[in-house]
């Protein structure tokens, strides 16, 4: 994190867009062309990573990705067992690729839920207890990753009185730093902690990019968020800086329109080049591979230059190439990569296609849509007739700033210090719609707040001397 934060605050006059322009405030823009390095050697991106998972007793269970590994965990308030390969290790996250008469899939267990990890013996199909480290004192761990219970015992308690998690849904749409803020993230997971942890929030994206600075912000609360619930995105359009967004995710479902793609950055209306390039092509290889995928994935959304492909075999199983060697291509030196909604599933980047909360609900592995409440949708709502509020109501304030009205100056005086307190009420309420939207307003309130004072100190001269 603390890589990132450098990286991105060193950029903060950078911006991710598509297609957009916010004014002369934000330099924003957005094209495929871009220079970058070479292209790398392919790679099977099949690294063995070892790890470690926190499991619901407070023992922890280490592991390696590649692993394969007999899992028992809560789901709808009862006991499952899968079989399958570990794609993914954090302390709060186990994700296990699993095949099902002939088909594959992607199981993503918190910790929360996660009762018993062991490891299977590849060459005879036995099992073998994983190594761990003790459990906390008083947590019930036996230290070797395991409840000390019995399976009967886990399973008739663990029904009894495991929950079903709760489910939370953020529209979060518009250009990212105006629309789409890690303010609205932060609101809903606050929502999702009053019931505890291991809530299911569901960011529905629909953004075509925005700021840099503000995916310094989403970056970090996002972070934290993963560590308390189970966040997982569903994409109708993630593009830039939404897609910047999407990558941290450990499950990323689209609906079928949904597109995710070019994550360039432009310093003003030029493409980041040289040193700045690689540094951007290292975080977003970092975030991709943070949410369970193959970082050339991510980076070649970055640049056209970077090549990406992969084979799929007759069991399903992924492997991916910075080359075009690969049956199918999904980026070459002529375009940066775009995954539809189709190439998502069938690359295995993605862990589902839904367009009703029903599909979702299907592919989420839940057997009810239990959405606990509308909080989500309110916190968009109001965050949304917000924006629409200042813009309406900004261009007057300007006016009456630039160009007061008034005969003499003290009317003048007085029109601009009413529009200046004015101007500072909304960049308590909409900072971004201020800055950024034209007619634009400096990014610091201070500027404003301290013009409006001198004002104040020279009307009040002026009446003094009227007194005398």
């Amino acid at each position: 994190m603390n890589m990132h934060r450098s990286i991105l605050r060193s950029l903060t006059s950078l911006a991710l867009c598509a297609s957009c322009a916010l004014g002369t405030g934000a330099a924003v823009a957005f094209a495929n062309a871009v220079t970058a390095p070479a292209s790398a050697a392919s790679s099977r991106f099949a690294e063995r990573v070892g790890s470690d998972v926190k499991l619901a007793d407070g023992s922890v269970w280490k592991g390696e990705v590649g692993e394969k590994v007999r899992v028992t965990y809560m789901l709808n308030g009862r006991e499952v067992t899968i079989e399958g390969t570990v794609l993914k290790i954090d302390p709060n996250v186990l994700r296990v690729e699993i095949s099902d008469r002939g088909r594959t899939s992607v199981r993503t267990i918190t910790s929360f839920d996660l009762k018993r990890v062991e490891s299977i013996a590849s060459d005879s199909g036995s099992t073998t207890a994983a190594p761990s480290q003790s459990a906390p004192a008083g947590s019930g761990g036996t230290g070797s990753g395991q409840s000390a219970q019995t399976p009967a015992q886990t399973s008739a308690t663990g029904a009894a009185t495991a929950k079903v998690p709760n489910i939370f849904v953020l529209p979060w749409e518009g250009m990212v730093g105006i629309g789409a803020r890690h303010n609205e993230i932060e609101e809903i997971g606050k929502e999702a902690d009053k019931f505890g942890p291991g809530q299911i929030i569901v960011i529905l994206i629909d953004s075509p990019g925005g700021l840099v600075i503000e995916g310094d912000k989403i970056h970090e609360t996002l972070v934290e968020l993963k560590k308390r619930h189970r966040v997982v995105a569903w994409i109708k359009k993630a593009i830039s800086a939404g897609a910047f967004t999407a990558l941290h995710l450990d499950e990323i479902y689209f609906m079928r329109v949904g597109a995710l793609f070019s994550i360039t950055m432009f310093s003003g209306d030029k493409s980041i080049e040289g040193r700045e390039l690689a540094d951007w092509l290292r975080k977003v290889g970092e975030v991709t591979e943070m949410g369970g995928r193959p970082a050339v994935v991510g980076q070649a959304m970055v640049t056209r230059t970077i090549e990406c492909s992969y084979d799929r075999d007759e069991n399903g199983n992924i492997t991916w190439y910075r080359t075009i060697q690969g049956k199918y291509v999904l980026s070459t030196n002529e375009q940066n990569l775009t995954l539809t909604a189709e190439t998502a599933a069938h690359s295995k980047f993605s862990d589902g296609t839904a367009d009703t909360v029903e599909e979702l609900a299907q592919v989420l592995q839940l057997k009810e849509w239990k959405e606990v409440s509308d909080a989500g949708r309110r916190i968009h709502e109001r965050w949304q007739r917000t924006i629409k509020e200042a813009q309406a109501v900004k261009p007057r304030l300007v006016m009456d700033w630039m160009n007061p009205a008034g005969s003499d100056v003290e009317t003048q005086l007085a029109s601009q210090i009413k529009a200046g307190t004015e101007i500072l009420k909304w960049y308590d309420r909409c900072h971004p719609v201020m800055f950024l939207e034209a007619p634009n307003l400096p990014y610091e309130k201070k500027v404003i707040e301290d013009e409006v004072e001198r004002m104040k100190k020279q009307l009040s001269r002026i009446k003094k001397a009227q007194r005398q």
